[in-house]
Parts: C-alpha cells; structure tokens; sequence
C-alpha cells in the first residue's frame, strides 16, 4: 500500500468475508445477487440509472452539465436528483427502502453508510475493485488516506477486517481565514502581531491586538482605534471627511462601530468541530466503534480532553477566542468578521468566501487552522462519499458503478475546480482543469479567496512535510446524535456561571447515556 499517512487502527483486508449475503432484503424489482454482477460488460446504451445528493442550486448546475457529459460517452441515462440537503437525503433513502425506490447511486457521510449497513441498503465495493479490468478501473490507492480510512470504518467481516463501502468524492476540511489588510496594518505599529499558526500564538498575537487596539500606538498619541477610523500609519481620524485623499481606502480600516466589548480577536464558527478538533489535538479522543458490534460509544471523559478545555476556556476568559454567541450569533462568526468584529475566523473551507466583506472593506486571506503542536496537527475531515445501494439490474449496477468512477477520480478534478471542494486523489489534484484553477489569475476578492482556500489544501493539509492529518471519527448508527449534543459543550462551558471541563462532559455523558461504555 502506498496510501498516504494510512492511520486506522487496524490491518487493512480487501479481501471478501467467507460468507457473502445478498443484501436484497429491503424489496425493489428486478434485483440481483451484487457480488455475481460483472462490472466488466458491456453496457447496453440507454441503460438507466439513478443518482441522487444533498447539493444546492450552484453545485447541481455542475453537477448537471458533468452528468450530461457522462451520459455523451457512455451512453447511459442518469437520472439526477438532489434531496435539498444531507439530512433529508439520508431520510429519503430510509423512506424509500421499503418501496426499493432509493437510488443506485448517492452521497453519504459516514453514519448515514452505517445506517444503510443496518437497513441493508448499501452495497460492499470489495468485489468491484477486485474485479474491474477496465481501463477506467480504480483502486483504493488512487485516493488520499486520509479520506479512505472513513470508508474502511463502516462494516466489518467476522475477523475484524473492514469492508470498502464507498468513494471520496466532494471533500472540505476547516480553515482560518484572517484579515490580511488588519495584519499588514498591525505589523508596522507592533511587530508581534503576525499570522498566528499554533493556539499558543493565537493567545499572543490575540492579547496584542487588544492591546493595541485598545490603547492605541505612539502615532496616534494612545488614541484607542476602537470608535475611530485607522489611518496606514496608525493615524487616528473621527470621519471619513478627515481622512486625507492622499490615502488608499483600501489601506484604512473602520472601527467606528466597534468597541472593546463587542470585539474578540478570533472566533470559531462551529462548536461540534471545535470540541471535536480540540480532542484529538490534546491528545485525547471523541469517540470509538466496538468493531464485534459496530456499537458506537463516548471516549471524551479524559484528562487530555479536559486540559483541552480548560485552556479554551482561559483563552475565551481573557477575551481572545469568541464563538458565534459573543457576536449574538447562533452558527456563523462570518457577518461579525465581515464588520471588523474579529480578524479571525475558523470555519468550514466551502464557505470562506462568505469572509469577503462588501465593498471591500479589506482584504481577506486564508491559512490552516491553529493546531497545539507539531505533533498534534490535526483538522477536521468534511464531505461526503459515493456509494452505490442494492438496486438494479445487473446492467444497472455496472452502470451506476462506471459513474462512481468517472466522477471520484477521473472528473473530479473538474467538479472541484468549479465548486471549490478539495480534490479526492492525486490525479485529479494534478488534473489540467484544477491544475489550471489554482494557476489563473484571480478576477475578484471572492475568487482570490476560493483559489486561496484551495492552495490551503495543497501547499499544507495534503503535504507530507506539513504533518496534518485529516481525520473522521469512526461512525456508527447514532454519532449524529452525539454531534448534536457536544455542539453545545464550547457554549456551556463558555456562558453558564460555574462551568468546568468536569461538568461540561459529565453533563454531555448524561445527555447521551444510550453511547456509554
């Protein structure tokens, strides 16, 4: 194997289980046994398949036009569906399981394939790596470990080894988008305050800012900058009818609507990826899967974990990281980003260009996520996989897993060019189309952003010599509901009189009493 940075925690097996089963339980017409499907025929033209997703407008106007494409060369019908979000994706799938009118092909994060596992709905793929001659053949090496190891995580054979029960296909992590205009201003008055990498640079340069903020700089004779306009050198101005016309407004920066307790240096927009994250770089761990059982259970109440927290809560405490409520918000730090509220913000990688301010207040740029030290780089893995449900005809079946192909590896290069997701594999982050995304000349700040974002991706996540592992926690019927519950663990430990890491988690435990071990 030559995959990058493989990590799970057990010996990787491709081969079949000894006993095979068809998974035709769940009704529908026409159905065969899968593992008996040659993948290698001759596909007749017009043969039709059905594909659905969770994807919005802009992502199924590409999608779309791909698939019209698909069907050009290959001469097979899809068609597509999207079921207006994930959530409702996966439930439409369970609602349609009895019928046996779900797809043949659809989206899935990890704990929905292990409730299709459970329903039996879905399909292993062991058996059509193995057997594809074809020259569009993949291989589970084609891909980044890192995405892999979640589809090696869903089901087991009865010695343990994983089955393969999807593709990588649109992938994101998060990132730290900052404000590049604040940062280059900040420099000249106090050199300390650069572009921070690691949490304990965060509580540095974050104390600065307030400093200098607050106080001012010799320039503008201690003058605090909140309530005022920043002039390139630090000048201090009450209106913009004072700002000398001599000056770039794109060097000013405006805080006459900002004060010292509405500003907090660094925010972070979602709380389950924060205490998720947080976890795993303090050493400790979320949650794991009884492999026997594929029962999912708690494994936070660690004093690792409980070191993590306490040192957010320090860092909230002396006013330098914030979460969507300190802006009164409730999911997204974005609009107080946008309104000079922070310089700092962690948040999903497909939405950094909702950190582009109107009428380009400043600049925005991009860099990884902060993480504890070199040897606890890690960052959250978002996205969804393809997988193909029990469905179909033999020539169906062939069909549906010909297109799995042609758009996780062999057009995903051209998906994520245009919709901003990360590559899945090498060949398409090579690929002339997202080769030629990240080497264009950026036309808007909104541009500059995505490609930004993406080099994120390339020059530090996927890069060996960086260290970062991208990482999912292993699913089961049931993690959805436990990530609903910790969303809330930052805010409890952040607002309510009292709060420590002890009771945050013993209060989650309770919560979720069914996941403990």
């Amino acid at each position: 194997m030559n995959w990058k940075k493989f990590v799970a925690p057990f010996a990787l097996s491709l081969t079949l289980g000894v006993s095979v089963t068809s998974l035709a339980s769940c009704g529908g017409g026409n159905r065969v046994d899968p593992y008996s499907v040659d993948v290698n025929m001759e596909i007749p033209a017009g043969t039709t398949i059905n594909f659905w997703t969770g994807f919005g407008e802009d992502i199924n106007g590409v999608l779309e036009g791909m698939l019209n494409e698909f069907s050009q060369e290959t001469g097979i019908i899809v068609n597509y569906e999207s079921k207006g979000g994930y959530d409702n994706l996966r439930n439409q799938i369970g609602l349609s399981a009895t019928s046996g009118t779900f797809p043949h092909l659809a989206l899935a994060y990890p704990d929905h394939m292990s409730t299709y596992v459970q329903r039996d709905l879905i399909v292993r793929l062991d058996y059509y790596v193995e057997t594809d001659t074809g020259e569009d053949a993949i291989s589970p090496d084609d891909f980044y470990s890192d995405y892999m190891t979640e589809n090696y995580e869903v089901e087991y054979d009865e010695n343990g080894d994983p089955y393969l029960m999807g593709i990588p296909f649109n992938k994101s992590t998060e990132a730290m988008t900052y404000n590049k205009t604040f940062f280059e201003w900040a420099v000249k008055l106090d050199p300390t305050i650069t572009v921070p990498t690691t949490w304990e640079e965060v509580r540095t340069v974050g104390h600065a800012i307030n400093t200098l903020l607050e106080e001012g700089s010799d320039a503008s004779n201690h003058v605090t900058y909140f309530g005022h306009i920043a002039g390139p050198n630090g000048e201090v101005y009450e209106k913009w009818e004072d700002v000398p016309s001599s000056i770039d407004r794109s060097d000013v920066l405006d805080f006459r609507l900002v004060s010292a307790e509405t500003f907090h240096p660094f925010g972070y927009d979602s709380g389950a990826n924060f205490f998720i994250t947080l976890c795993r770089q303090w050493g400790g761990s979320y949650t794991d899967v009884d492999p026997a059982t594929g029962e999912g259970y708690l494994t936070f109440d660690s004093e690792e974990v409980k070191t993590g927290l306490a040192y957010m809560k320090q860092l909230h405490e002396e006013d330098v990281v914030a979460i969507p409520a300190d802006f009164g918000e409730t999911q997204y730090c974005s609009n107080a980003f946008t309104n000079l509220l922070s310089v700092m913000n962690v948040g999903s990688t497909a939405g950094t260009a909702h950190s582009v301010p109107s009428a380009a207040r400043f600049e925005t740029d991009v860099a990884p996520v902060p993480y504890r030290d070199e040897e606890h780089k890690f960052v959250i893995s978002q996205g969804t996989n393809l997988v193909l449900l029990d469905r179909g005809t033999e020539a169906e079946r062939a069909a549906a897993w010909k297109l799995l192909k042609w758009l996780t590896k062999w057009h995903n290069g051209e998906f994520c060019a245009e919709t901003g997701y990360f590559p899945s594999c090498s060949y398409s982050e090579n690929s002339d189309a997202y080769q030629e995304f990240l080497n264009r000349e950026a036309v808007s700040y909104v541009d500059t952003v995505k490609k930004n974002t993406a080099l994120v991706n390339t020059n530090h996540y996927i890069n060996e010599e960086e260290n970062w592992t991208k990482f999912v926690d292993t699913p089961f019927v049931g993690s959805d509901i436990c990530r609903n519950s910790v969303d809330a663990i930052m805010q409890m430990l952040f607002f309510t009189d009292g709060a420590t890491p002890e009771s945050v988690i013993a209060d989650r435990y309770n919560d979720l009493r069914d996941y403990v071990r």
